[in-house]
């Protein structure tokens, strides 16, 4: 029965994840048994892990535990004494010094600690992250597998990470641990989630509304009313909407939550200059689509999407599309930009380092003066095949890289987002036939220069003269 108060008072903080606590409780909410020595929890990121775990530990009474991040302990030392202020309660602060409760600069001393403090507790450490624990010295991950073994004392090691165990084997092998597999939220659940937020939307809308000082006193007041008469079917009607053009692309629950709450605004402006609105899905959807467009392209770049659907620069959509290119797509990019602003018959003297020495003369400065308003740049882009496209790749990029189908099938890529552009009609585009442009603006070619370190100015030889 007390069981069954715990799973229903987490379950209603922390949907759909009853299999999760359930398989938590087997292992360690029993006082009077022994814990297993290791427990590790897999799953994707922002599925509930940690959140779970930790809200468990909080209800069971009988534990002392520490919850750590691996990521933010750059040395075992850090992870030891962290472990240790946190089963202590110890907060370093400014009083202290910032000091740890005690020293562990070896695993010996930290397991001396450990039964020095705890020995008579029941002891649960859990390590967020626990991937880290691979770059450290090679004894840290076997010792925390069997910490029960090694200190005598009733302890377990809950590791919380993304990948699956086997990625853990060192080559003399690791005990056996109890896996716990959390599957990805699925649409229905994240949308019973995001419901389950709706008055926290709702409030956050308000706030927003009312610190928008342009908004005159009566028009606010009447928004204000509208937001407060939305039912669970009006933000169900929106969430169906908003999950049906995100949920293919992003699994991310804090992630969807954030964008669902910016783009709110947006699918409710129709019902604020007529409440009988909030009942037309259809309506809602057209005034909302071109927001959640704009959103879709912005999801992982942080920046506001209604400023991104309000501006018609061609510059920033083409930037935030590129950013999420793979590394070698980025230096085809350049390469492409390259080839379409230089003539060809400068690239031995761009691209070669023995190129030999250009001689300057008169006939020559003077036909470069008289064309100086003729520029490539000016001029527009010209077309160019494969093979000086990855001639020139090969050429600026600094690793050895072979030519492999995945980066053939890059170039396909970036003609079907539309970054190169293809002059010719020949069906296979890696043809040697097949003729390309690159159209995007040198601005936006500087800033992935820039990303992935290379100087697109100094090969240009528009800018070089």
């Amino acid at each position: 029965m007390q069981y069954r108060r715990l799973l229903l008072r987490i379950a209603s903080q922390y949907p759909c994840r009853e299999d999760l606590v359930d398989s938590l409780h087997q292992f360690i909410g029993y006082s009077d048994e022994i814990l297993p020595e290791a427990i590790y929890i897999s799953g994707p990121p922002c599925c509930g892990k940690t959140v779970i775990t930790s809200a468990l530990l909080r209800y069971l009474k009988h534990l002392r535990y520490a919850v750590v991040d691996c990521l933010e302990c750059y040395s075992s030392k850090v992870l030891f004494e962290d472990i240790i202020d946190s089963l202590s309660y110890h907060e370093p602060t400014y009083e202290n010094s910032f000091a740890p409760l005690a020293k562990c600069d070896t695993m010996k001393s930290f397991l001396a600690e450990l039964r020095k403090g705890f020995a008579q507790d029941t002891v649960v450490i859990v390590l967020k992250n626990a991937e880290k624990l691979r770059d450290m010295d090679a004894n840290i991950l076997p010792t925390f597998l069997r910490l029960r073994e090694l200190s005598g004392m009733n302890v377990c090691c809950i590791l919380i990470g993304q990948i699956p165990f086997e990625k853990f084997y060192p080559k003399t092998g690791l005990p056996s641990v109890h896996h716990i597999k959390v599957p990805q939220y699925t649409k229905e659940q994240i949308e019973m989630i995001l419901l389950k937020d709706s008055n926290r939307m709702g409030q956050a809308l308000k706030e927003k509304i009312s610190a928008d000082s342009q908004i005159p006193e009566e028009e606010l007041q009447k928004r204000l009313e509208i937001i407060s008469s939305f039912n669970l079917d009006f933000f169900r009607n929106y969430l169906s909407t908003f999950l049906h053009m995100f949920y293919r692309v992003c699994r991310n629950l804090i992630q969807l939550r954030m964008v669902a709450n910016e783009c709110f605004e947006k699918y409710c402006e129709p019902v604020f200059s007529d409440p009988s609105m909030s009942s037309s899905a259809n309506m809602l959807w057209r005034n909302v689509s071109g927001t959640l467009k704009a959103a879709l392209e912005t999801l992982y770049t942080r920046l506001n999407a209604s400023s991104i659907e309000n501006s018609q620069n061609r510059e920033m959509k083409d930037f935030i599309q590129i950013v999420e290119l793979p590394f070698y797509a980025k230096y085809l990019l350049i390469a492409g930009y390259l080839a379409s602003h230089n003539p060809a018959k400068e690239d031995k003297r761009l691209f070669l380092k023995n190129h030999g020495k250009q001689r300057k003369r008169l006939k020559s400065v003077n036909a470069k003066a008289k064309v100086a308003e003729k520029t490539m740049l000016l001029q527009g882009p010209a077309t160019f095949s494969v093979d000086r496209l990855l001639a020139i790749f090969h050429a600026i990029i600094e690793q050895k890289v072979c030519l492999t189908c995945d980066l053939l099938a890059q170039i396909s890529t970036l003609v079907e987002l539309g970054f190169f552009t293809r002059t010719t009609t020949d069906r296979n585009i890696l043809e040697g036939s097949a003729r390309f442009v690159c159209g995007l603006q040198v601005s936006v070619i500087q800033r992935i220069g820039e990303m992935v370190g290379f100087h697109v100015n100094r090969y240009l030889c528009d800018l070089m003269q």
